[in-house]
């Protein structure tokens, strides 16, 4: 079975998840996007999109591994919770960006 009910988290400066999120929707599929601050809020998220019946969680590249495992048991690993990764290349690129 596909998945039809996807969340995203990402983290940047100043985000609120209160007020910097959305859903989109088509008859076949949910996403529901929520921006955070911090990796405190990123756990309520995570536990809120269980309440939405999400299937897949997905994390922005800001996220560490240690925060990945920690909104994994956070929500007793009820769906799989990934995160996005970047090649060498492009996480130079990105240490760039912040200079």
């Amino acid at each position: 079975m596909a998945v039809q009910r996807y969340g995203f988290i990402f983290k940047a400066p100043g985000m609120q998840f209160l007020t910097h999120n959305g859903r989109l929707e088509s008859d076949a599929f949910a996403a529901t996007v929520c921006g955070v601050a911090s990796i405190e809020e990123a756990v309520l998220v995570a536990q809120e999109l269980l309440t939405r019946h999400v299937q897949l969680i997905e994390v922005c590249g800001a996220f560490t591994e240690a925060d990945v495992e920690q909104i994994r048991s956070a929500i007793d690993d009820r769906v799989p919770v990934a995160a996005v990764q970047y090649s060498a290349e492009t996480r130079q690129r990105l240490q760039q960006l912040s200079n």
